[in-house]
């Protein structure tokens, strides 16, 4: 099972408003390309990484499994993309977890 990511850029444009990442000025992380992909990605750092979150979390919570953990962050990413206003066309079905 791999996370389902549309590439819609809206955790990155809120990642240096919100001091995750380095802001580029306008809320969003400066490695954050025009093209919504990273210009660090295979060297970007655990908060950028959900399958190194996952394994940070479950040692907190042992009874989160790896899709919980994929599903409750496509809801967030689902948030995120409602907050910033993002086309709905970027929102992964949580059913495709169920396949």
């Amino acid at each position: 099972m791999n996370f389902l990511c549309s590439q819609c850029g809206a955790c990155c444009k809120i990642a240096g408003a919100i001091k995750l990442m380095p802001d580029r000025g306008d809320g969003a992380c400066v490695h954050l390309l025009d093209n919504n992909l990273c210009n660090i990605y295979d060297d970007r750092p655990d908060i950028c990484r959900i399958d190194k979150m996952f394994e940070i979390r479950s040692k907190k919570d042992p009874d989160l499994t790896l899709k919980q953990h994929y599903i409750n962050n496509t809801k967030s990413c689902h948030d995120l993309i409602d907050l910033i206003g993002l086309d709905n066309k970027y929102k992964i079905d949580i059913e495709e977890y169920n396949k």
